[in-house]
């Protein structure tokens, strides 16, 4: 019990770890953090006079096995919808509903419409992403390296009839939906995450939950 304890990052992992630690009786536990705040990805921001949620803003399957929505539950921090059983009994197979807002890179509004094939590309792949024991060894390392591969090959043939504009915009798109998994996922980026654990994914039902 007077062992001394460094614990590396003081995210919440690292604050959890410290919690454990201490309630089992350790005393020399110290948190190290290379910037000037601690929570990690949980951090918040300003948007004019809103406060915004840069991460961590939301609890992903809301039930009983996630440990997260236990932790948040057991300390009163969300709404009494998120809840009821009825919330947690929802099963939005990983997509629940969004209304959905696009921009160019200049600023423009595009239609929901117009990126619809992107959309509809991205997920059909997100879906398709084999299973660890399906591909060579080393030859398909990251969930990134898959969707960004089979984009390309699949879009050349897919929509060789439309311009080149509208290509880059579509391509641009599932770029950007890339991006967006990161959060899903918990990673900074795709390329960072192997298929072996990604083929591992479980799903919890329920409908998200923001913290209020």
């Amino acid at each position: 019990m007077d062992a001394k304890i460094v614990i590396i990052g003081c995210g919440i992992a690292g604050i959890a770890a410290a919690q454990r630690l201490i309630e089992s009786g350790f005393t020399d536990v110290r948190i190290l953090e290379a910037t000037g705040r601690s929570g990690g990805r949980i951090k918040s921001s300003r948007l004019g006079n809103a406060v915004i949620e840069i991460g961590a803003a939301f609890i992903h399957g809301p039930s009983e096995k996630n440990p997260v929505f236990c932790l948040a539950r057991d300390y009163d921090l969300l709404d009494p919808k998120a809840l009821t059983p009825e919330n947690q009994a929802v099963d939005v197979d990983e997509g629940p509903p969004q209304v959905p807002n696009w921009f160019t890179s200049s600023g423009q509004k595009v239609s929901p419409e117009t990126v619809e094939p992107a959309l509809e590309l991205f997920y059909k792949l997100l879906d398709s992403t084999p299973q660890s024991k399906s591909h060579k060894h080393g030859s398909l390392p990251s969930v990134g390296d898959f969707i960004k591969s089979e984009a390309l090959r699949r879009t050349a043939k897919k929509w060789k009839n439309k311009d080149k504009s509208t290509r880059q915009l579509l391509l641009g798109a599932i770029n950007t939906l890339l991006k967006e998994e990161c959060y899903s996922s918990a990673t900074h980026s795709m390329d960072e995450l192997d298929l072996v654990g990604f083929s591992m994914y479980q799903s919890i039902k329920g409908v998200d939950c923001t913290f209020p």
